[in-house]
């Protein structure tokens, strides 16, 4: 594995893959599903898929989640299917700071495929494709378990969080390459209310939400910032992703834009990433659509009398 993996536009939307002790922050429960095209430009690109589900336990501190994750390479080339359980725990600290710890295991099988490649003795001398390769391709498919954790601080406007995925580092071929390396993540943001009130068990609002986060995997680095205004019922987001490149890679950047309409639990965004112009290895844009429904209690969150301080909400945006 010699490539970064590209978190989503709507990292939000996908926030239990982002880091898993988001899981049970934002709702009683939620299901959501999305789809990503990826690298458009270049033969079909790269289309991956999310689908994730959680359910918070209203007599205690803990949440579970599940999570389905796709990547495929539309011609018939790589493919990958990753499948997992989530456990957070969520708790008080102080009277206006909670925290939350997350851990998921997960088990994924991944497969690559040759059939778009041609070597050099398979061209003849008019630069046909004339026979088979001699070549020998490994075309197994590998099986592997991967893990990842994280934890949250948040405040009722600001959260501060950092995660790990593939902590175990897991095999996935014979090489001695063929290993998914550790991805570390920190994430951290802030919601600016203009104005906030709970009205017919719904939360109504104009906020302005800057974020930041930060991902390496090995020697790859990528930072994203995004601002994030929402009007209730609609989230408009604008952000910009620097990849510092290195010894062997170029500096690059993206700019990317999102739309997300929510109404009573139900909610559809767009998202939308190019690479700036002169970019050589711009490939094309990446499209992303999400989809989901989620169910809150608002007069607990707002209300939070006895009891009902265990109940706590994050402000990072749905999207």
């Amino acid at each position: 594995m010699q490539a970064q993996e590209a978190p989503p536009v709507q990292q939000f939307a996908h926030r239990v893959f982002l880091n898993p002790a988001f899981t049970g922050l934002l709702s009683d429960y939620s299901l959501t599903a999305g789809h990503r095209s990826q690298w458009t430009g270049a033969q079909n690109g790269f289309s991956t898929q999310w689908l994730s589900g959680e359910y918070r336990f209203k007599e205690s501190k803990t949440a579970v989640g599940l999570t389905v994750l796709s990547d495929r390479e539309p011609a018939g080339g790589f493919a990958r299917l990753q499948a997992g359980a989530v456990y957070a725990y969520h708790t008080k600290l102080r009277e206006n700071l909670d925290f939350s710890a997350g851990l998921q295991a997960a088990f994924a099988s991944q497969k690559p495929s040759f059939s778009g490649l041609v070597f050099e003795d398979q061209l003849g001398s008019d630069g046909s494709v004339q026979q088979p390769t001699a070549e020998t391709l490994d075309r197994e498919r590998s099986m592997y378990a991967t893990v990842a954790t994280g934890f949250l601080l948040f405040t009722d406007q600001f959260w501060l969080g950092a995660s790990a995925q593939h902590l175990n580092n897991p095999t996935t071929g014979r090489g001695a390459e063929a290993t998914l390396p550790p991805v570390f993540q920190v994430q951290t943001g802030y919601r600016f209310y203009v104005k906030n009130y709970y009205a017919r068990n719904s939360l109504k609002e104009l906020s302005f939400t800057p974020t930041l986060s930060y991902l390496q995997q090995r020697s790859f680095k990528r930072l994203d910032g995004n601002l994030y205004t929402i009007i209730t019922p609609i989230t408009l987001g604008i952000g910009y992703s620097y990849l510092p490149g290195g010894s062997q890679l170029p500096v690059s950047s993206a700019v990317s834009g999102l739309l997300g309409l929510a109404y009573k639990g139900f909610k559809v965004g767009y998202g939308y990433r190019t690479m700036l112009s002169g970019q050589r290895n711009a490939l094309g844009p990446t499209h992303e659509i999400s989809v989901g429904f989620a169910m809150a209690d608002y007069e607990k969150i707002f209300k939070r009398l006895g009891s009902d301080k265990n109940y706590n909400r994050i402000a990072c945006p749905e999207f």
